[in-house]
């Protein structure tokens, strides 16, 4: 019964993707045509709801404008963060190399734990434990997540609650170095991850967030997408605010924490993106985070589509959640409009129902139910494609021109982004962690294979080796 609830679920939200995406299609069409053959459609309608669209298209042109500025100064100096912290790593030589505890909650994750594991065993950073938190698991992840490494401690957890917040806490409790580093169950860190992030550590860095890259990048034309999506937004995002004021904010894995401090500001809150919430509220204490750009993390995106809707779908959720709470910094205007970001959500999805809506009308019955504010197409046409042009240099410029067919799917990327209204919408019924668990396992065996010799490609030790 449950099953097929879920079936029909995932019908309902497939449906509202299409017609989401069939009337921006609309509105795009009705908008582009007219212009080129020069027969503007005139808005004749005596009801004026243009104070009521101003503040959507104001929002959207704010968003536009400053992922256009994030993206541009990344593109400038995105390698100059990568040889500043090589620079800071060649300068600081350790005398000792404290123990940093690996803690992966996990629940029902038997298909991925074990590679999950050896990843982390395989790190040329040699003094670390790996706690893996079983929680509330019914499947074999406790099994697979045994190892004849001592280094590797499984520990099983039963709550009536669930969330990756209470694993978390109660892994901090077993753990025994001063530095944790959090790990998805999915996650494959880079060989030189720790070794490469702990020298950012400095007075006054409470955290360092690594690069998170995609395990599953050519899976499917869905986990392209969620790849692209993250190598345009997710990177440029935390390399500038590490470039300007060191307020990266938490991806959720690949991420080392001082334990003293997180232990000072209250540890891991049960929020749905847990995250997003210590994140402002290291920054509230006056502790910064910053970004490894050279130690990278590979995570699964989701492989289906019902999946993808259910983890955003929590994102989202626990946005609106964070949002009635007073986090940001009064100081920190990106960091506000991140805080914002469900009212931007909010209001996008709002133009596309009004605009689709009126021109709806139009093609019917010849006429605009009302009149409405919108962006000028030779202004909408120029933004576009000057962000189109900056984000295929920046892939090109990250991967090379092998992936020129990769660059190309950023012509995709607007329609494909609808999935966040459909996610809005799910939002509004998210309850808890366990409603929201994504399964792992997307990747092909070849592409296991390939990431496996990328990794070992880039394995070095550095003079002394870190034992």
């Amino acid at each position: 019964m449950r099953e097929r609830c879920q079936k029909q679920e995932n019908k309902i939200l497939i449906s509202i993707f299409l017609i989401i995406s069939s009337l921006w299609f609309i509105m795009m069409y009705y908008t582009i045509m007219p212009w080129i053959l020069g027969v503007p459609l005139e808005m004749n309608s005596d009801i004026d709801l243009s104070f009521l669209t101003w503040f959507s298209v104001s929002l959207s042109l704010v968003s536009t404008l400053l992922w256009f500025i994030i993206q541009s100064v990344y593109l400038v100096v995105g390698k100059k963060i990568e040889r500043e912290q090589a620079q800071i790593i060649r300068d600081k030589r350790y005398v000792s190399f404290p123990l940093v505890s690996i803690l992966i909650p996990a629940k029902n994750e038997a298909s991925v734990i074990k590679r999950t594991i050896d990843a982390c065993l395989d790190q040329t950073y040699r003094n670390i434990e790996v706690i893996v938190l079983c929680h509330n698991c019914n499947d074999n992840t406790y099994q697979e997540a045994q190892s004849d490494d001592k280094r590797v401690r499984p520990i099983e957890l039963y709550t009536k609650e669930s969330g990756k917040g209470i694993a978390l806490n109660h892994g901090m409790k077993f753990s025994k170095g001063n530095y944790l580093l959090i790990l998805d169950s999915d996650g494959i860190l880079s060989p030189n991850f720790i070794a490469n992030a702990m020298p950012l550590f400095d007075e006054g860095i409470a955290a360092v967030q690594g690069k998170i890259s995609s395990s599953n990048r050519d899976y499917n034309m869905q986990t392209r997408m969620l790849s692209l999506e993250g190598d345009m937004f997710s990177t440029p995002f935390m390399a500038i605010r590490h470039l300007f004021d060191k307020r990266t904010p938490l991806g959720g894995t690949g991420l080392i924490l001082r334990k003293d401090i997180l232990e000072e500001v209250g540890g891991f809150a049960n929020a749905l993106i847990e995250d997003f919430e210590l994140s402002f509220r290291l920054y509230r204490h006056k502790y910064r985070i910053a970004f490894a750009a050279l130690s990278e993390v590979y995570d699964e995106k989701p492989g289906e589509l019902s999946l993808m809707f259910r983890q955003r779908a929590r994102w989202v959720r626990g946005h609106f959640d964070l949002i009635k709470q007073k986090i940001p910094e009064r100081t920190d205007l990106i960091g506000i409009i991140y805080w914002l970001s469900p009212v931007f959500l909010l209001s996008g999805f709002f133009s596309i129902i009004v605009t689709s809506f009126a021109i709806l009308h139009y093609v019917l019955f010849e006429t605009f139910p009302f009149k409405f504010t919108f962006v000028p197409i030779q202004l909408w046409f120029g933004v576009t494609s000057a962000s189109y042009s900056l984000q295929f240099v920046i892939i090109l410029k990250e991967f090379g021109l092998k992936k020129i067919k990769y660059a190309a799917h950023i012509f995709l990327l607007s329609a494909f982004s609808h999935y966040w209204y459909v996610c809005l919408l799910k939002s509004f019924f998210v309850k808890s962690w366990s409603a929201t668990k994504t399964t792992h396992g997307f990747m092909r065996e070849k592409d296991v294979q390939l990431l496996i010799q990328q990794q070992q490609s880039k394995k070095t030790y550095s003079e002394g080796s870190y034992t």
